[in-house]
C-alpha cells in the first residue's frame, strides 16, 4: 500500500511539475540578438551580441538557443554550429533566477551580401527533462558585407581614361557668365578671355577661369547575367567589386555617380537602381545596394539598360547628355555591344570593363566608335 502511494505521490509531483514548468518557464525568458557592426567588408571578421535574461524566480536549467543566419558568415571561437543551406548555430545555457547572460560570438564575412536574424528559438525542458517546450522568437538584426576592393593597379588605368575624358569635356564647355577664378596669361588663351582690371592692378596680363556649364557625371551599368551555359560566379562577383571601387575612387575626386542594374535588390525585389550623388553618404549607399544584389534572376536581355527598357528608370535622371556610361559585363554579345554604342552616341569616351578568365578569346569586336572596351583579367583561385 505504502509502494502505491509513494508511486502515486510521486506521479502527482511529476504531473505539477510539468504543468508547473510549462506555465511559467518562458515567461520573464528574453533573447536579444544585434550586429555589433552595420557594414563590413568581405573577408573581414565582423561579431554578434547574444544576450538572454531570465528575469523570474523560477530556474531554467536547460535552454537551448537555436538561430540561423548566412551561410558565407562562418564562427570562428566555437564549433557549435552546421552550415548547410544556412548556418545553424545552437548554444545551450543554464539560466539562474534574475541572470542575464552575454555573449559575443566572431565570425569571418566570406562572401558579400545582406545579412539578416529574423528568429531565434528557445527550447527547454521541465525539471524531470521529459517534456520539452519550444518558443519562437522574433528579433530584428542585419548586417551588410560590401563587395572587397579590385585591384588598385590593375584600376589604375580604366580610371585615368575616364577622368581624362571628365575633365577634357568640362574644360570644352564653359559658362562665360560665371568665374571662377583668375590667373596668369598663358600662350594658348584667347584675347577675349583676358582681365583688364586685374591686367592693369598687377602689371601681368591675366586671364578668367570660367566654370563648365554643367557637371559631368558617371551611370555605372552593371550586368550581372551570363552568355555561359555554366556561369561563371568568379567573374560576376569581380564585375561587382569593379564597380564598388571605380564609384568609389570617383566620389572621391567630386564627380557623381550612379548604378543601374540587372541584378535583382534582395529588399526591393526589382532591378537595382541608385540615382546621382555625391560624398561619404552616398558612397555608403553605393556599397549597400551592391551588397544587396542577387546574382540569380538578372535580366538576360541584351538592351536591358536603355533608358525606355525599365519604366523605373526613366524619370531618374540617369540618362543625359552630359553622363558617361561605364559598362561593367562579362557577356560577350555583339547585340549587347550595339546597344551599348546606341548608348554612348552623344557620350563618346565612355567605356565598357569585360572580366574575362586568363587566355580567353575575345568574341566580340573591339572597334567601338563611342566607347572603349577594357579586357580585365580575373586569374582563376585555386585555394
Amino acid at each position: 500500500m505504502k509502494l502505491i502511494i509513494a508511486a502515486a505521490a510521486a506521479w502527482l509531483v511529476w504531473l505539477l511539475s510539468g504543468i508547473f514548468f510549462k506555465t511559467f518557464w518562458e515567461k520573464g525568458l528574453t533573447i536579444s540578438l544585434s550586429f555589433l557592426s552595420h557594414g563590413v567588408t568581405e573577408g573581414q571578421q565582423a561579431s554578434i551580441k547574444e544576450t538572454i535574461t531570465n528575469n523570474k524566480f523560477l530556474p531554467v536549467p536547460i535552454l537551448h538557443v537555436k538561430f540561423q543566419m548566412g551561410r558565407e558568415l562562418v564562427f570562428t571561437n566555437s564549433n557549435n554550429f552546421k552550415i548547410t543551406d544556412n548556418n545553424y548555430r545552437s548554444d545551450i545555457f543554464s539560466c539562474m533566477p534574475w541572470q542575464e547572460i552575454r555573449r559575443t560570438l566572431t565570425f569571418i564575412c566570406r562572401k558579400r551580401g545582406y545579412y539578416s536574424i529574423r528568429q531565434a528559438d528557445l527550447i527547454s525542458y521541465d525539471l524531470f527533462l521529459f517534456n520539452r517546450f519550444v518558443s519562437h522568437r522574433m528579433v530584428d538584426t542585419a548586417m551588410y558585407v560590401y563587395p572587397r576592393p579590385a585591384d588598385p593597379v590593375q584600376l589604375d588605368l580604366p580610371l585615368r581614361n575616364l577622368l581624362g575624358q571628365i575633365l577634357a569635356k568640362r574644360a570644352l564647355l564653359r559658362d562665360p557668365f560665371e568665374m571662377q577664378s583668375i590667373r596668369p596669361y598663358q600662350s594658348f588663351d584667347t584675347y577675349r578671355d583676358i582681365n583688364w582690371k586685374a591686367t592693369a592692378r598687377t602689371g601681368n596680363l591675366k586671364v578668367n577661369v570660367y566654370a563648365p556649364t554643367s557637371s559631368w557625371q558617371v551611370t555605372f551599368l552593371l550586368d550581372v547575367s551570363s552568355d555561359l551555359a555554366w556561369k561563371d560566379h568568379d567573374l560576376t562577383e569581380e564585375a561587382i567589386r569593379l564597380c564598388g571601387s571605380m564609384a568609389g575612387r570617383l566620389l572621391e575626386k567630386g564627380i557623381p555617380v550612379s548604378i543601374c542594374t540587372n541584378g535583382i535588390d534582395c529588399l526591393s525585389h526589382s532591378p537595382g537602381c541608385l540615382k546621382y550623388g555625391a560624398g561619404r553618404q552616398h558612397w555608403r549607399s553605393v556599397m549597400e545596394l551592391l551588397a544587396r544584389i542577387l546574382i540569380q534572376g538578372a535580366c538576360e536581355d541584351a538592351d536591358w539598360f536603355l533608358p525606355d527598357k525599365w519604366t523605373a528608370w526613366e524619370d531618374s535622371g540617369l540618362f543625359s547628355d552630359t553622363t558617361l556610361y561605364v559598362l561593367i559585363s562579362p557577356k560577350q554579345w555583339e547585340t549587347l555591344a550595339l546597344a551599348y554604342e546606341s548608348l554612348c552616341l552623344k557620350s563618346p569616351g565612355s567605356q565598357w570593363i569585360l572580366p574575362v578568365r586568363p587566355g580567353d578569346t575575345l568574341r566580340i569586336s573591339s572597334n567601338l566608335h563611342h566607347a572603349q572596351l577594357i579586357p580585365w583579367e580575373v586569374p582563376y583561385d585555386y585555394s
